[in-house]
């Protein structure tokens, strides 16, 4: 009854807006119902009217703030995996924990510590063992693990031995080769090696190899640290290390000798350094023994030269 009087004046209205009677009609409906309805369901009820009708202009996208981008490693941090092979009657849990101010420099790497095949238990005494930093059975379950032994100690019974180092026929070496060439297959692929003492030996041979296409998994590697390394006695190691045409290993390279080592020369350290092509090569003395250095001073310069290397070589590709 409230709507009587609106509706009587806009019949009027209506009745001279509309040309027929149908309109007429629709259009007091629409004016009474609208009338009717409490205003915020009017307003609903006009979006819901307008959503129904086809836009004329494209709707306004949503905007959703632009994810920020992982920043780009600074120079030297680039991420590359590491293959770590550590020295004689040492395994791959003793040379990560020698290694860690030098890994700490290497910001970025990941590394893969192997254990050498062979047990070398009982290889040394423990006077000599130490001089080594070698593993004990009371370290892990490991022990002390070697890459290859002196063949010579097989009849030995006076109780001298013939070191790895000073051996002419290594023992050992060629079952060692095929088990990190299955290593590197299976775990790779790998971008530099940083190997240790005896461990430098078959860093350098699974180079050699990279370089002769026979090990996919290393055709991308950048750089080798090869600490306290040395060139084998054994003809036939010596032979697969510098391969058949004895090309120079192009390879970006670091080794460090020790001016105190007792167990390997550091005349010994640049005969294996002479197997790398000398524009890519550094050699650097440090003051300590037959270990791994420290990753400071010149040391550390060095480290981060070698990885701007390789990062150079990286953005070149």
């Amino acid at each position: 009854h409230a709507y009587i009087h609106k509706y009587t004046s806009f019949s009027n209205m209506a009745a001279v807006l509309c040309s027929s009677q149908e309109e007429l009609r629709s259009a007091l409906l629409r004016y009474v119902l609208r009338s009717a309805l409490p205003a915020a369901t009017r307003e609903g009820s006009s979006l819901a009217a307008a959503s129904s009708q086809p836009s004329q202009a494209k709707a306004k996208a949503k905007v959703v703030p632009k994810a920020k981008s992982a920043p780009a490693p600074p120079s030297g941090q680039a991420r590359y995996r590491v293959l770590c092979l550590h020295g004689y009657v040492q395994n791959a849990g003793i040379f990560r924990s020698k290694t860690g101010s030098v890994r700490k420099v290497l910001k970025g790497c990941d590394f893969e510590f192997v254990d050498a095949p062979l047990s070398a238990a009982g290889a040394f005494g423990a006077n000599e063992a130490a001089a080594y930093d070698a593993a004990t059975s009371t370290d892990d379950e490991v022990g002390p693990r070697g890459w290859w032994h002196a063949g010579e100690n097989a009849n030995k019974t006076n109780g001298e031995t013939v070191r790895p180092a000073q051996t002419s026929t290594a023992c050992g070496y060629l079952e060692s080769m095929d088990f990190l060439r299955r290593v590197v297959q299976e775990s790779g692929p790998f971008h530099g090696l940083l190997a240790f003492s005896q461990g430098c030996a078959m860093a350098t041979a699974l180079l050699r190899e990279a370089t002769e296409g026979s090990i996919p998994a290393l055709a991308d590697v950048k750089f080798a640290i090869l600490i306290g390394g040395f060139l084998p006695k054994d003809p036939t190691v010596t032979q697969a290390m510098w391969g058949y045409k004895r090309e120079l290993l192009s390879i970006s390279s670091l080794h460090l000798s020790g001016t105190q080592d007792t167990l390997i020369s550091t005349e010994r350290s640049r005969e294996l350094a002479a197997l790398f092509d000398e524009n890519s090569r550094i050699f650097l003395e440090h003051g300590g023994r037959h270990v791994v250095p420290t990753g400071s001073g010149a040391v550390r310069d060095a480290l981060r030269q070698l990885l701007a290397n390789a990062d150079e070589t990286q953005a070149s590709k």
